[in-house]
Protein backbone atom coordinates (compact mmCIF):
# COMPACT_ATOMS: atom_id res chain seq x y z
CA UNK A 1 0.00 0.00 0.00
CA UNK A 2 1.53 3.27 -1.10
CA UNK A 3 1.30 6.36 1.07
CA UNK A 4 -0.16 9.59 -0.25
CA UNK A 5 2.40 12.17 -1.41
CA UNK A 6 3.25 14.82 1.14
CA UNK A 7 1.48 18.07 0.59
CA UNK A 8 3.75 20.82 -0.69
CA UNK A 9 3.67 23.58 1.91
CA UNK A 10 6.52 25.67 0.49
CA UNK A 11 3.92 28.18 -0.71
CA UNK A 12 3.42 29.22 2.94
CA UNK A 13 7.11 30.01 3.40
CA UNK A 14 6.94 32.03 0.19
CA UNK A 15 3.76 33.80 1.33
CA UNK A 16 5.31 34.71 4.69
CA UNK A 17 8.42 36.16 3.05
CA UNK A 18 6.28 38.04 0.54
CA UNK A 19 4.16 39.63 3.27
CA UNK A 20 7.18 41.20 4.97
CA UNK A 21 8.76 42.27 1.69
CA UNK A 22 5.60 43.81 0.25
CA UNK A 23 4.63 45.57 3.47
CA UNK A 24 8.04 47.27 3.43
CA UNK A 25 8.04 48.25 -0.25
CA UNK A 26 4.38 49.24 -0.48
CA UNK A 27 4.64 51.01 2.85
CA UNK A 28 7.17 53.41 1.37
CA UNK A 29 5.34 54.02 -1.92
CA UNK A 30 2.85 56.63 -0.59
CA UNK A 31 5.61 58.17 1.55
CA UNK A 32 7.79 58.87 -1.50
CA UNK A 33 5.67 61.76 -2.91
CA UNK A 34 5.17 63.20 0.59
CA UNK A 35 8.92 63.09 1.25
CA UNK A 36 9.55 64.59 -2.19
CA UNK A 37 7.57 67.69 -1.19
CA UNK A 38 9.99 68.30 1.73
CA UNK A 39 12.88 68.16 -0.77
CA UNK A 40 11.26 70.86 -2.94
CA UNK A 41 10.37 68.33 -5.66
CA UNK A 42 7.25 69.61 -7.42
CA UNK A 43 4.18 67.62 -8.51
CA UNK A 44 5.40 67.50 -12.12
CA UNK A 45 8.75 65.98 -11.10
CA UNK A 46 7.07 63.38 -8.88
CA UNK A 47 6.24 61.55 -12.11
CA UNK A 48 9.95 61.34 -12.94
CA UNK A 49 10.77 60.17 -9.41
CA UNK A 50 8.16 57.42 -9.62
CA UNK A 51 9.36 56.39 -13.09
CA UNK A 52 12.99 55.76 -12.10
CA UNK A 53 11.78 52.95 -9.78
CA UNK A 54 11.25 50.92 -12.96
CA UNK A 55 14.32 52.02 -14.91
CA UNK A 56 16.70 49.06 -14.39
CA UNK A 57 13.93 46.40 -14.38
CA UNK A 58 12.87 47.62 -17.81
CA UNK A 59 16.24 46.46 -19.16
CA UNK A 60 16.89 43.25 -17.24
CA UNK A 61 13.54 41.66 -16.30
CA UNK A 62 13.21 39.31 -19.29
CA UNK A 63 16.86 38.21 -19.11
CA UNK A 64 16.45 37.57 -15.38
CA UNK A 65 13.33 35.48 -16.00
CA UNK A 66 15.10 33.37 -18.65
CA UNK A 67 17.98 32.84 -16.21
CA UNK A 68 15.53 31.64 -13.56
CA UNK A 69 14.14 29.05 -15.99
CA UNK A 70 17.59 27.40 -15.97
CA UNK A 71 18.87 28.11 -12.47
CA UNK A 72 17.78 28.63 -8.85
CA UNK A 73 14.76 30.87 -8.22
CA UNK A 74 15.42 30.92 -4.46
CA UNK A 75 18.83 32.59 -4.98
CA UNK A 76 17.13 35.31 -7.02
CA UNK A 77 14.49 35.63 -4.27
CA UNK A 78 17.10 36.29 -1.58
CA UNK A 79 19.25 38.56 -3.75
CA UNK A 80 16.26 40.63 -4.84
CA UNK A 81 15.04 41.04 -1.27
CA UNK A 82 18.46 42.13 0.01
CA UNK A 83 18.95 44.68 -2.79
CA UNK A 84 15.43 46.09 -2.30
CA UNK A 85 16.01 46.63 1.41
CA UNK A 86 19.35 48.30 0.69
CA UNK A 87 17.51 50.74 -1.57
CA UNK A 88 14.88 51.48 1.07
CA UNK A 89 17.42 52.44 3.73
CA UNK A 90 19.32 54.97 1.55
CA UNK A 91 17.08 57.99 2.34
CA UNK A 92 17.94 57.55 6.02
CA UNK A 93 21.67 57.90 5.34
CA UNK A 94 21.36 60.32 2.39
CA UNK A 95 18.37 62.63 2.99
CA UNK A 96 18.62 64.51 -0.29
CA UNK A 97 17.29 64.63 -3.84
CA UNK A 98 20.15 62.42 -5.04
CA UNK A 99 19.53 59.98 -2.17
CA UNK A 100 15.84 59.51 -2.94
CA UNK A 101 16.52 59.02 -6.67
CA UNK A 102 19.24 56.43 -5.94
CA UNK A 103 16.90 54.69 -3.51
CA UNK A 104 14.20 54.45 -6.16
CA UNK A 105 16.55 52.93 -8.74
CA UNK A 106 18.10 50.34 -6.38
CA UNK A 107 14.87 49.38 -4.60
CA UNK A 108 13.04 49.08 -7.91
CA UNK A 109 15.62 46.66 -9.30
CA UNK A 110 15.67 44.48 -6.18
CA UNK A 111 11.89 44.47 -5.86
CA UNK A 112 11.41 43.38 -9.48
CA UNK A 113 13.90 40.54 -9.05
CA UNK A 114 12.06 39.41 -5.92
CA UNK A 115 8.61 39.63 -7.52
CA UNK A 116 9.72 37.73 -10.62
CA UNK A 117 11.26 34.92 -8.55
CA UNK A 118 8.26 34.69 -6.21
CA UNK A 119 5.70 34.69 -9.04
CA UNK A 120 7.64 31.98 -10.86
CA UNK A 121 7.84 29.89 -7.67
CA UNK A 122 4.14 30.32 -6.84
CA UNK A 123 3.03 29.47 -10.38
CA UNK A 124 5.23 26.40 -10.78
CA UNK A 125 4.26 24.93 -14.21
CA UNK A 126 4.93 21.40 -12.93
CA UNK A 127 1.79 21.64 -10.78
CA UNK A 128 -1.68 20.94 -12.15
CA UNK A 129 -3.67 24.00 -13.27
CA UNK A 130 -5.96 24.26 -10.24
CA UNK A 131 -3.06 23.83 -7.78
CA UNK A 132 -1.33 26.69 -9.59
CA UNK A 133 -4.47 28.82 -9.24
CA UNK A 134 -4.61 27.99 -5.52
CA UNK A 135 -0.91 28.74 -4.94
CA UNK A 136 -1.15 32.02 -6.83
CA UNK A 137 -4.22 32.92 -4.76
CA UNK A 138 -2.28 32.28 -1.51
CA UNK A 139 0.71 34.22 -2.82
CA UNK A 140 -1.43 37.13 -3.96
CA UNK A 141 -3.22 37.19 -0.59
CA UNK A 142 0.11 37.75 1.16
CA UNK A 143 0.84 40.46 -1.39
CA UNK A 144 -2.49 42.12 -0.62
CA UNK A 145 -2.08 41.84 3.16
CA UNK A 146 1.38 43.39 2.92
CA UNK A 147 -0.06 46.20 0.81
CA UNK A 148 -2.70 46.73 3.49
CA UNK A 149 -0.37 46.78 6.50
CA UNK A 150 2.53 48.72 4.99
CA UNK A 151 0.92 52.10 4.11
CA UNK A 152 -1.11 52.22 7.32
CA UNK A 153 2.06 51.84 9.41
CA UNK A 154 4.30 54.09 7.29
CA UNK A 155 1.81 56.97 7.25
CA UNK A 156 1.62 56.93 11.04
CA UNK A 157 5.40 56.64 11.42
CA UNK A 158 6.02 59.52 9.00
CA UNK A 159 3.92 61.79 11.22
CA UNK A 160 5.47 60.53 14.47
CA UNK A 161 9.20 59.98 13.78
CA UNK A 162 9.85 61.60 10.40
CA UNK A 163 10.59 60.27 6.94
CA UNK A 164 14.20 59.15 7.45
CA UNK A 165 13.47 56.88 10.40
CA UNK A 166 10.38 55.56 8.60
CA UNK A 167 12.55 54.38 5.69
CA UNK A 168 14.99 52.79 8.15
CA UNK A 169 12.22 50.97 10.00
CA UNK A 170 10.59 49.67 6.82
CA UNK A 171 13.95 48.40 5.55
CA UNK A 172 14.59 46.49 8.78
CA UNK A 173 11.05 45.06 8.73
CA UNK A 174 11.41 43.93 5.12
CA UNK A 175 14.68 42.17 5.93
CA UNK A 176 12.67 39.66 7.99
CA UNK A 177 11.59 38.26 4.60
CA UNK A 178 15.07 36.82 4.13
CA UNK A 179 14.52 34.25 6.93
CA UNK A 180 11.66 32.28 5.27
CA UNK A 181 13.53 32.86 2.01
CA UNK A 182 16.45 30.85 3.42
CA UNK A 183 14.06 28.03 4.34
CA UNK A 184 12.69 28.06 0.79
CA UNK A 185 16.23 27.99 -0.61
CA UNK A 186 17.07 24.90 1.47
CA UNK A 187 13.89 23.12 0.36
CA UNK A 188 14.44 23.93 -3.33
CA UNK A 189 18.05 22.76 -3.18
CA UNK A 190 16.99 19.49 -1.50
CA UNK A 191 14.28 18.92 -4.13
CA UNK A 192 16.73 19.71 -6.94
CA UNK A 193 19.26 17.16 -5.64
CA UNK A 194 16.53 14.53 -5.38
CA UNK A 195 15.37 15.24 -8.95
CA UNK A 196 18.96 15.12 -10.26
CA UNK A 197 19.49 11.67 -8.75
CA UNK A 198 16.48 10.37 -10.72
CA UNK A 199 17.48 11.97 -14.05
CA UNK A 200 19.05 9.57 -16.60
CA UNK A 201 22.71 10.36 -17.23
CA UNK A 202 22.17 10.25 -20.99
CA UNK A 203 19.46 12.93 -20.92
CA UNK A 204 20.62 16.11 -22.65
CA UNK A 205 19.84 19.52 -21.17
CA UNK A 206 17.33 21.69 -22.99
CA UNK A 207 18.82 24.29 -25.33
CA UNK A 208 19.24 27.61 -23.60
CA UNK A 209 18.21 29.98 -26.33
CA UNK A 210 18.38 33.74 -26.02
CA UNK A 211 17.99 35.39 -22.62
CA UNK A 212 17.15 38.79 -24.05
CA UNK A 213 13.71 40.06 -25.01
CA UNK A 214 12.41 38.83 -28.35
CA UNK A 215 8.82 40.14 -28.37
CA UNK A 216 7.72 38.39 -31.56
CA UNK A 217 8.81 35.00 -30.23
CA UNK A 218 7.26 35.49 -26.80
CA UNK A 219 3.98 36.85 -28.16
CA UNK A 220 3.96 33.91 -30.57
CA UNK A 221 3.69 31.37 -27.75
CA UNK A 222 -0.09 31.94 -27.80
CA UNK A 223 -2.28 34.00 -30.17
CA UNK A 224 -3.86 35.86 -27.24
CA UNK A 225 -0.74 36.30 -25.10
CA UNK A 226 -0.89 40.08 -25.64
CA UNK A 227 -4.26 40.23 -23.86
CA UNK A 228 -2.78 38.59 -20.76
CA UNK A 229 -0.14 41.31 -20.74
CA UNK A 230 -2.73 44.05 -21.32
CA UNK A 231 -4.62 43.13 -18.14
CA UNK A 232 -1.48 43.61 -16.07
CA UNK A 233 -0.59 46.89 -17.78
CA UNK A 234 -4.02 48.44 -17.18
CA UNK A 235 -4.20 47.33 -13.55
CA UNK A 236 -0.68 48.56 -12.87
CA UNK A 237 -1.36 51.94 -14.43
CA UNK A 238 -4.34 52.40 -12.14
CA UNK A 239 -2.56 51.27 -8.96
CA UNK A 240 0.69 53.16 -9.50
CA UNK A 241 -0.87 56.46 -10.47
CA UNK A 242 -3.32 56.23 -7.58
CA UNK A 243 -0.46 55.70 -5.09
CA UNK A 244 1.65 58.44 -6.70
CA UNK A 245 -1.00 61.17 -7.00
CA UNK A 246 -3.66 60.43 -4.39
CA UNK A 247 -1.35 61.62 -1.55
CA UNK A 248 -0.83 64.93 -3.38
CA UNK A 249 -4.57 65.25 -4.03
CA UNK A 250 -5.30 64.52 -0.36
CA UNK A 251 -2.67 66.99 0.87
CA UNK A 252 -4.34 69.75 -1.18
CA UNK A 253 -7.57 68.83 0.63
CA UNK A 254 -5.87 69.19 4.02
CA UNK A 255 -5.56 65.48 4.89
CA UNK A 256 -2.67 64.47 7.20
CA UNK A 257 -0.03 61.83 6.37
CA UNK A 258 -1.53 59.47 8.96
CA UNK A 259 -4.96 59.60 7.33
CA UNK A 260 -3.44 59.29 3.85
CA UNK A 261 -1.73 56.08 4.99
CA UNK A 262 -5.00 54.78 6.45
CA UNK A 263 -6.99 55.57 3.28
CA UNK A 264 -4.40 53.87 1.06
CA UNK A 265 -4.36 50.90 3.43
CA UNK A 266 -8.17 50.66 3.14
CA UNK A 267 -7.76 50.84 -0.65
CA UNK A 268 -5.31 47.91 -0.48
CA UNK A 269 -7.72 46.16 1.89
CA UNK A 270 -10.12 45.95 -1.04
CA UNK A 271 -7.49 43.76 -2.69
CA UNK A 272 -7.51 41.45 0.35
CA UNK A 273 -11.28 41.04 0.08
CA UNK A 274 -11.08 40.24 -3.62
CA UNK A 275 -8.35 37.64 -3.08
CA UNK A 276 -10.69 35.82 -0.68
CA UNK A 277 -13.51 35.62 -3.22
CA UNK A 278 -11.35 35.33 -6.36
CA UNK A 279 -11.55 31.58 -6.96
CA UNK A 280 -15.32 31.34 -6.22
CA UNK A 281 -15.94 34.25 -8.64
CA UNK A 282 -13.85 32.61 -11.37
CA UNK A 283 -15.71 29.31 -10.90
CA UNK A 284 -19.10 31.04 -10.99
CA UNK A 285 -18.63 33.55 -13.81
CA UNK A 286 -15.47 32.57 -15.67
CA UNK A 287 -12.12 34.34 -15.78
CA UNK A 288 -12.99 36.49 -18.82
CA UNK A 289 -16.04 38.11 -17.26
CA UNK A 290 -14.36 38.65 -13.88
CA UNK A 291 -11.32 40.35 -15.42
CA UNK A 292 -13.23 42.58 -17.85
CA UNK A 293 -15.79 43.65 -15.26
CA UNK A 294 -13.15 44.48 -12.65
CA UNK A 295 -11.16 46.66 -15.06
CA UNK A 296 -14.29 48.47 -16.25
CA UNK A 297 -15.40 49.08 -12.65
CA UNK A 298 -11.92 50.39 -11.80
CA UNK A 299 -12.05 52.83 -14.69
CA UNK A 300 -15.43 54.19 -13.61
CA UNK A 301 -14.22 54.54 -10.02
CA UNK A 302 -11.15 56.51 -11.12
CA UNK A 303 -13.46 58.90 -12.96
CA UNK A 304 -15.33 59.46 -9.68
CA UNK A 305 -12.26 59.90 -7.47
CA UNK A 306 -11.68 63.64 -8.14
CA UNK A 307 -15.31 64.30 -7.18
CA UNK A 308 -14.83 62.89 -3.67
CA UNK A 309 -14.61 65.50 -0.92
CA UNK A 310 -13.75 64.80 2.70
CA UNK A 311 -12.08 61.84 4.39
CA UNK A 312 -15.16 59.59 4.38
CA UNK A 313 -15.86 60.05 0.66
CA UNK A 314 -12.18 59.59 -0.24
CA UNK A 315 -12.02 56.40 1.83
CA UNK A 316 -15.15 54.90 0.26
CA UNK A 317 -14.06 55.68 -3.31
CA UNK A 318 -10.53 54.40 -2.58
CA UNK A 319 -11.99 51.17 -1.17
CA UNK A 320 -14.14 50.72 -4.27
CA UNK A 321 -11.08 51.26 -6.47
CA UNK A 322 -9.17 48.69 -4.43
CA UNK A 323 -11.96 46.15 -4.97
CA UNK A 324 -11.81 46.71 -8.70
CA UNK A 325 -8.03 46.64 -9.08
CA UNK A 326 -7.44 43.92 -6.49
CA UNK A 327 -8.53 40.91 -8.51
CA UNK A 328 -6.99 41.59 -11.91
CA UNK A 329 -3.30 41.17 -11.09
CA UNK A 330 -3.34 37.60 -9.67
CA UNK A 331 -5.62 36.49 -12.52
CA UNK A 332 -3.21 38.11 -14.97
CA UNK A 333 -0.35 36.07 -13.47
CA UNK A 334 -2.23 32.77 -13.69
CA UNK A 335 -3.47 33.60 -17.20
CA UNK A 336 0.10 34.33 -18.35
CA UNK A 337 1.43 31.08 -16.87
CA UNK A 338 -1.41 29.04 -18.41
CA UNK A 339 -0.64 30.46 -21.86
CA UNK A 340 3.12 29.88 -21.56
CA UNK A 341 5.18 26.81 -22.52
CA UNK A 342 6.12 24.97 -19.30
CA UNK A 343 9.86 25.52 -19.84
CA UNK A 344 9.49 29.23 -20.65
CA UNK A 345 7.44 30.47 -17.69
CA UNK A 346 10.27 32.55 -16.22
CA UNK A 347 11.02 34.15 -19.56
CA UNK A 348 7.37 35.04 -20.21
CA UNK A 349 6.85 36.36 -16.68
CA UNK A 350 10.05 38.37 -17.12
CA UNK A 351 8.77 39.85 -20.37
CA UNK A 352 5.48 40.62 -18.63
CA UNK A 353 7.41 42.49 -15.96
CA UNK A 354 9.41 44.28 -18.66
CA UNK A 355 6.15 45.57 -20.12
CA UNK A 356 4.96 46.46 -16.62
CA UNK A 357 8.13 48.42 -15.91
CA UNK A 358 7.93 50.12 -19.30
CA UNK A 359 4.43 51.18 -18.29
CA UNK A 360 5.75 52.39 -14.94
CA UNK A 361 8.43 54.47 -16.68
CA UNK A 362 6.33 55.97 -19.46
CA UNK A 363 3.04 56.53 -17.61
CA UNK A 364 4.36 58.77 -14.79
CA UNK A 365 6.31 60.85 -17.30
CA UNK A 366 3.20 61.33 -19.43
CA UNK A 367 0.97 62.10 -16.49
CA UNK A 368 3.54 64.51 -15.11
CA UNK A 369 2.66 66.63 -18.15
CA UNK A 370 -1.05 66.05 -17.55
CA UNK A 371 -0.68 67.40 -14.00
CA UNK A 372 0.93 70.58 -15.26
CA UNK A 373 -1.83 71.06 -17.86
CA UNK A 374 -4.97 70.02 -15.97
CA UNK A 375 -4.06 69.51 -12.32
CA UNK A 376 -4.12 66.24 -10.36
CA UNK A 377 -7.78 65.59 -11.17
CA UNK A 378 -6.85 65.26 -14.86
CA UNK A 379 -4.67 62.25 -14.03
CA UNK A 380 -7.60 60.32 -12.56
CA UNK A 381 -9.99 61.28 -15.37
CA UNK A 382 -7.49 60.23 -18.06
CA UNK A 383 -6.72 56.93 -16.30
CA UNK A 384 -10.39 56.16 -15.80
CA UNK A 385 -11.10 56.61 -19.50
CA UNK A 386 -8.13 54.41 -20.50
CA UNK A 387 -9.19 51.56 -18.20
CA UNK A 388 -12.86 51.77 -19.19
CA UNK A 389 -11.99 51.56 -22.90
CA UNK A 390 -9.31 48.91 -22.39
CA UNK A 391 -11.72 46.56 -20.57
CA UNK A 392 -13.33 45.70 -23.90
CA UNK A 393 -10.08 44.10 -25.20
CA UNK A 394 -9.36 41.54 -22.47
CA UNK A 395 -11.39 38.45 -23.42
CA UNK A 396 -9.52 35.26 -24.40
CA UNK A 397 -11.79 32.79 -26.26
CA UNK A 398 -12.11 29.40 -24.58
CA UNK A 399 -10.49 30.38 -21.28
CA UNK A 400 -13.70 30.27 -19.21
CA UNK A 401 -14.14 26.58 -19.96
CA UNK A 402 -10.78 25.67 -18.43
CA UNK A 403 -11.52 27.88 -15.43
CA UNK A 404 -14.60 25.84 -14.56
CA UNK A 405 -12.79 22.51 -14.95
CA UNK A 406 -9.82 22.72 -12.58
CA UNK A 407 -8.64 19.17 -13.24
CA UNK A 408 -8.35 19.67 -16.98
CA UNK A 409 -4.91 20.90 -18.00
CA UNK A 410 -4.60 23.18 -21.04
CA UNK A 411 -2.46 21.84 -23.83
Amino acid sequence: MTSAPARDNSIYFLATATFFMISAIMGTRPVIPLYAVTLDIGAGEVGVLVAVFSLLPLVVATAAGAWMDRHDRAIALLLGGAVAMLGLVLPFFFPSRAGIYAAQVIAGFGFTLYVLASQSSAGNPKKDSWTRERHIAIFSMSFALGSLAGPMLSGYLADQIGFGLTFLFMSLKGSVALLPGLVLLYRERKAARAAASLTPATEKPAPRGSAWPEPRRILGYHPYMHRAFLVSILILMGKDMYVAYFPLYAIEAGVTATWIGIIIAVHNGGGVVMRVVMLPLVRAFGKNRVIATSVLFSGLTLLALPLSQGIVAMTLVSLALGLGLGIGQPLSISRTINLSPSDKVGEVLGFRLTLNRLTQVVTPLCFGGVVLATGIAGVFWSLGLILALGSSRLVIPGEDGTARQPKMRRR
